[in-house]
């Protein structure tokens, strides 16, 4: 098992010290602060967005980074405007960077910088290398739990929600609803603080969607779609932009994250499982099939990102993968028929920490298509357990994440996945290993169980 390096750690908080402490030419520091919140995300080996809300208008909005933590030797953005049109939220990317690299940044408004948002992002290495990122989901709405600062503790790479990020059960299509729900996260000291500092890669669940169990009928189906695109620094979607869903596709080192939108394009629970019910939709799930193939041995590792249990029985109206067996036999055969090699899934929803070693997830109809899966939940929310059995059990409590650490050995990669709690007590783990390069009609199996 990989040891997550305290001395590592000691020196981005001694960093992320000197940031928080505003250590701004002076010169260039505003008396007050317009910047509301900050985060980044859509982070690539040479590029980075920050999305940041202003509490006024303007017109000349810019972003600021640099490598030192006291933002000298900065590099700036184009401008770009803050107004009511946007809710003064502004996007801003930053291309031409340098992969596996700390950039420190902040916002300029008016030729005035601001520096009491300053946050910290890092851009994704480059080829083959190793990495940590932390994973959870299920938060109550801005929830202050000690757990957020634990996660930060760890210096991830970057942080992937697995979706409710809050519980507003928002059913009315109303984008300044949205935006309240975001805002009240945002405004949370502990979960500012850590996607300040900690690039983000976000889908949602039922609960930041729409109502409880919501699917493609929720009410607020479109202004939840604009408003993530709005405050969300995400990766390009591939549906385009607008009223689409959100999943989306991106690469850390050797490995590839595909995160699917199990809710927007969802049919609802209580319909037949037959070949017309879908969690995925046509389209999304064309694109998802597309991204296997695509990724399948290129990619020696493909994190499947699914926000819902993948493990259950079979259960008329089921709001788990257990009501869409039709379409989730469809899946697994598709895995076997094309060996896709190397596959992993994370997955939130159940607010428990659970993994399954591939026993117990394989159901294509003649076999051959197991894959390890991990829950990792609940951020705050009170403990349940959902689907099953997982052959490392399920550990259900609030203030849970997960880390994994992939661990790029050039012939091999290797994932070793820790389910923790707030106070950094480690609860499961697991880990194993897959070839880089497998011969061409090798099925999915682990090389070496950790």
């Amino acid at each position: 098992m990989p040891v997550f390096q305290p001395f590592r750690r000691w020196i981005f908080l001694a960093g992320l010290f000197v940031l928080l402490a505003g250590s701004v030419r002076p010169a260039a520091r505003a008396a007050g602060n317009a910047v509301v919140f900050a985060w980044s995300g859509a982070v690539t080996s040479d590029s980075l967005t920050v999305n940041a809300q202003l509490a006024a208008d303007s017109d000349m909005v810019r972003l600021l980074l640099s490598k030192q933590p006291d933002l000298g030797n900065p590099m700036f953005s184009d401008y770009f405007s803050a107004s009511p049109a946007n809710n003064r939220v502004v996007s801003i990317p930053m291309a031409g960077l340098e992969a596996d690299t700390v950039y420190y940044y902040a916002l300029e408004a008016d030729n005035v910088l601001y520096s009491g948002m300053s946050g910290r992002s890092r851009t994704f290495p480059d080829g083959a290398a190793s990495f940590t990122l932390a994973m959870a989901g299920d938060a109550t709405t801005g929830s202050n739990h000690p757990v957020f600062q634990t996660i930060l503790g760890h210096d991830p790479l970057f942080f992937l929600h697995l979706g409710d990020m809050h519980y507003d059960n928002i059913a009315q299509n109303d984008v300044n609803l949205f935006r309240q729900a975001y805002d009240a996260v945002l405004a949370s000291p502990g979960q500012s603080t850590l996607f300040r500092n900690i690039p983000l890669a976000y889908t949602w669940d039922d609960h930041d969607f729409g109502p409880n169990n919501s699917d493609s009928t929720a009410p607020g189906r479109t202004a939840a779609r604009l408003t993530y695109q709005e405050y969300v620094p995400h990766y390009p979607l591939a549906a385009g932009s607008g009223d689409v869903p959100i999943y989306q596709s991106f690469a850390v080192g050797r490995a590839w994250f595909i995160l699917t939108d199990t809710r927007s394009e969802r049919t609802p629970n209580a319909a037949p499982d037959d070949p017309t019910k879908t969690m995925l939709g046509a389209a999304q799930k064309a694109w998802l099939k597309a991204q296997m193939l695509a990724a399948n041995g290129v990619y020696p590792l493909i994190v499947w990102v699914n926000s819902v249990p993948w493990i259950d029985a079979a259960g008329a109206g089921s709001d788990t993968w257990g009501g869409f067996t039709t379409e989730r036999q469809e899946l697994a055969d598709f895995i076997a028929a094309n060996q896709i090699r190397g596959l992993f899934m994370l997955s939130a929803d159940a607010h428990m920490l659970a993994i399954d070693d591939g026993s117990n997830s394989d159901y294509a109809a003649g076999g051959e298509a197991a894959f390890p899966l991990m829950h990792a939940a609940a951020l705050d929310r009170s403990g349940s357990v959902k689907g099953g059995p997982y052959s490392h059990g399920a550990f259900p409590g609030a203030g849970q994440f997960g880390l994994m650490a992939v661990t790029d050995y050039g012939g091999s990669m290797c994932v070793d996945w820790s389910g923790r709690d707030a106070n950094d007590t480690e609860i499961v783990s697991w880990g194993a290993c897959v070839p880089a390069a497998p011969p061409a009609n090798a099925l999915y199996l682990p090389l070496l169980v950790r």
